[in-house]
C-alpha cells in the first residue's frame, strides 16, 4: 500500500476563535504527519500566541510570521513552496477534520492523478455528528477540464495534492480562486480523484474568506457577480499549456461568447452554446427533467440586466 509522507499547510489570519479546534483535529489524524506548516499573515489577535503554544508541544509544527501582510494567495503560495513531503494537505484555520481524513483519502487515491479531494459538510455551532451529502449536486472526477469551466466542485480545504503538481499551478493567477485553478490544471495533467466520504466539516461564520453569509444582494446581482468571476477564470483556463486541443478550442469558443455577452442584454449565441453543451457544462446538477433545467439555467446565465457593468462590489 502506498504510504507517502504528508505535509499539512495552513494559512492564518485573525483566526483565534476556532483555531484550537482545527489544530486539535489535525494533530489527532490517524495517518502520520511529517510536518505541519503554519504561515500567519500579520494577525492582530491571539492567533500567533495560540500557535506558539502548540509549537512548544509538537516539534514538527513550523510557524512563520510574515513581516508584512501579503494577502491570502501570496501567503498560501509561500507556504506551499516550503512544504517538503510527497503529499500536501491544505487546511483552513476554522474548519474541523474527521480523524480518518488523510488515511481514507490516501487509500482512495488513484495512482495516476495528482490531486484528490473529499466531500465536506457546512455547519454552524457545534461540530456535527450526522451529515449527509448534497443530493442535488455531483462532484467532479476525471480528466475533462471542460466540466470545470462553468462550476467548480473542488474545495481547497478538502484537497490533497502531490508535490509534483506545484510547478504546474504556481504562481496562482491574479483574480482566480486557487482551488478552481488547481483543479483544472490537475484535470489536464493526469486527472482528479474524488472520495465521497465527508471528511471535512466546513465552519460557516461571518469572517469566512470563501463563504458569503448574510448578504442582501438580489439574485440578478449575484448572478452578474458570478458571470464576472467565470469570465476571469475562463480567461486563464484557455491559456493552460497541457490542455488537450479539443478542450482548449471548446474553452476559447465559450470564452468568446461569454465575453461578448457582457455588453449585451441577451447574447443569443451564448444561449445556444450553453444549451447545446448542457450535458458538459451543467453536468453537476441532478434533475429529473434535465433538458428543462438546462434551458432554464442557459437563459438565466445569458440574460444580463447589467450590460457593460464591470463590478457590483
Amino acid at each position: 500500500m502506498w504510504k507517502p509522507s504528508v505535509s499539512v499547510v495552513m494559512c492564518t489570519f485573525n483566526g483565534e476563535a476556532f483555531l484550537e479546534e482545527q489544530l486539535d483535529s489535525i494533530l489527532l489524524q490517524s495517518y502520520p504527519i511529517s510536518e505541519f506548516l503554519i504561515f500567519d499573515d500579520c494577525s492582530t489577535d491571539n492567533t500567533a500566541v495560540i500557535i506558539k503554544q502548540y509549537c512548544e508541544k509538537y516539534p514538527f509544527i513550523r510557524f512563520h510570521q510574515n513581516e508584512r501582510n501579503l494577502g491570502y494567495n501570496l501567503n498560501f503560495e509561500q507556504a506551499l513552496r516550503a512544504a517538503k513531503s510527497e503529499v500536501i494537505a491544505i487546511a483552513d484555520q476554522d474548519d474541523y477534520w474527521h480523524r480518518e481524513k488523510i488515511a481514507k483519502m490516501i487509500k482512495a487515491w488513484k495512482d495516476d492523478t495528482l490531486m484528490i479531494y473529499c466531500d465536506s459538510f457546512r455547519f454552524t455551532g457545534p461540530i456535527p455528528t450526522i451529515t449527509n451529502s448534497n443530493p442535488w449536486y455531483r462532484r467532479f472526477e476525471g480528466t475533462d477540464p471542460r466540466k470545470l469551466f462553468l462550476y467548480n466542485t473542488i474545495s481547497g480545504h478538502a484537497m490533497l495534492i502531490k508535490r509534483a503538481l506545484l510547478p504546474l499551478v504556481l504562481p496562482f493567477k491574479e483574480g482566480t480562486y486557487y482551488d478552481w485553478w488547481m483543479g483544472v490544471i490537475a484535470a489536464c495533467n493526469g486527472g482528479v480523484s474524488y472520495s465521497s466520504d465527508i471528511l471535512v466539516y466546513q465552519r460557516v461564520h461571518e469572517r469566512n474568506v470563501s463563504i458569503t453569509t448574510g448578504t442582501k444582494r438580489s439574485k440578478s446581482k449575484d448572478r452578474h457577480l458570478y458571470k464576472l468571476i467565470v469570465h476571469r477564470h475562463l480567461q486563464q483556463f484557455i491559456k493552460i499549456p497541457n490542455m488537450p486541443a479539443e478542450h482548449r478550442k471548446f474553452g476559447i469558443t465559450f470564452y468568446e461568447h461569454w465575453h461578448k455577452s457582457s455588453s449585451q442584454r441577451f447574447h443569443f449565441p451564448l444561449f445556444i452554446f450553453l444549451l447545446k453543451n448542457g450535458t458538459i457544462l451543467f453536468w453537476y446538477k441532478k434533475r429529473k427533467v434535465g433538458f428543462i433545467s438546462q434551458l432554464k439555467h442557459s437563459f438565466l446565465l445569458t440574460r444580463n440586466p447589467y450590460a457593460n457593468a464591470t463590478s457590483l462590489l
